[in-house]
């Protein structure tokens, strides 16, 4: 695979995975993002990518043209361009072969000295008053996605009239509250890429590192520990329809996320679970095509390669395109879901 496929096969959510590595601050709008203009070590939100076009563009008097993600990294560390498409494969899990000449030739190993160190994660408890500020409604379009009433009460979702949001409260598997997240209704928050942000309370910020967290399993852990396997989602939807359709196997936990991190791995440990089934969105559109072998490239690399050290791994994967594309395997249902579950891929 060349440079120019890879860069054709990042989706618009690996871009942002990739800016919050080069600590660019990126805020994603629609098919934009606006980061921090880290091509020059600047300060300043004024660093435009433009999906359609897989360029940058830069805002500034400082640096003022457009150039693509090799350069941008390029920039950034310091790199030649093969070192940097190295880096990009190495972030992504993808197994290179390209051919570059003899003198081009560099040592990935190179590649660590530049990854940035996981982050500790410090989880502060959020007093569990200022729920009181939102209300128990429950709001149409999540039932209509699957998720009952009764399963928001028991994960405590809520609702924020004022800002026309549904609450989503993160405890940890103690149960004590660690940050409020926002889901969106108003259009303009959702075509600005804000569909799912921390919420503000009284002009504090109730966010949290949620790679230092499991979603849900203050309610799923017992069942988790019953039946010694964990349903790994990326979103907080996904053990809740679970819990939904399958009250009594209600084993699901969400990453908040895209990327597995080692902390979630000890969070996972300390349950005692012997099978780990990861419940990933789809991000293919049809089965057999590059798009779909990238992807399952970075299923292996940031999630499977951290988990069979420890459990039994397996995988919901699509190969009859039950699902659309970016549906998690819960979002058709539970006859679907029984047949992803029926005819996973054990590792």
């Amino acid at each position: 695979m060349d440079a120019a496929q890879v860069k054709e096969l990042l989706t618009i959510d690996d871009i942002v995975d990739l800016l919050y590595e080069l600590d660019a601050n990126p805020i994603k709008k629609g098919n934009e993002i606006y980061c921090r203009t880290i091509c020059h070590g600047g300060s300043r939100q004024k660093l435009i990518y433009f999906h359609d076009s897989k360029t940058f563009s830069c805002f500034t008097d400082a640096c003022g043209h457009g150039f693509d993600i090799y350069i941008l990294v390029q920039k950034v560390y310091g790199l030649q361009f093969t070192q940097a498409f190295r880096y990009i494969c190495g972030k992504f899990g993808i197994n290179s072969e390209v051919n570059f000449s003899a003198v081009d030739r560099v040592d990935t190993a190179f590649i660590q000295k530049f990854k940035k160190k996981e982050p500790q994660y410090i989880l502060k408890e959020i007093d569990t008053t200022l729920l009181n500020s939102f209300y128990q409604l429950y709001h149409q379009t999540w039932i209509e996605d699957g998720i009952s009433i009764k399963t928001m009460r028991k994960f405590n979702v809520l609702f924020s009239i004022k800002e026309n949001k549904i609450v989503v409260p993160h405890f940890d598997i103690d149960s004590r509250l660690l940050g409020i997240r926002g889901r969106a209704l108003n259009q303009e928050e959702i075509d600005a890429g804000k569909k799912y942000m921390p919420m503000f309370h009284k002009g504090d910020v109730r966010k949290h590192p949620t790679g230092g967290n499991i979603y849900g399993l203050n309610v799923t852990k017992e069942a988790v520990k019953q039946y010694k396997t964990l349903i790994l989602f990326e979103s907080e939807k996904g053990p809740m329809q679970l819990d939904t359709m399958l009250p009594d196997f209600s084993i699901g936990g969400g990453i908040s996320g895209s990327a597995l991190t080692d902390e979630q791995v000890k969070i996972i440990q300390s349950l005692g679970v012997e099978n780990v089934v990861l419940g990933l969105d789809k991000e293919f559109h049809e089965n057999k095509t590059d798009e779909e072998k990238f992807y399952k490239q970075k299923v292996a690399s940031g999630f499977i390669a951290k988990l069979v050290p420890y459990f039994r791994v397996s995988l919901l994967w699509d190969r009859e395109n039950l699902l659309e594309y970016k549906d998690a395997p819960t979002d058709k249902g539970l006859d679907v879901f029984k047949q992803l579950w029926e005819k996973r891929i054990h590792i």
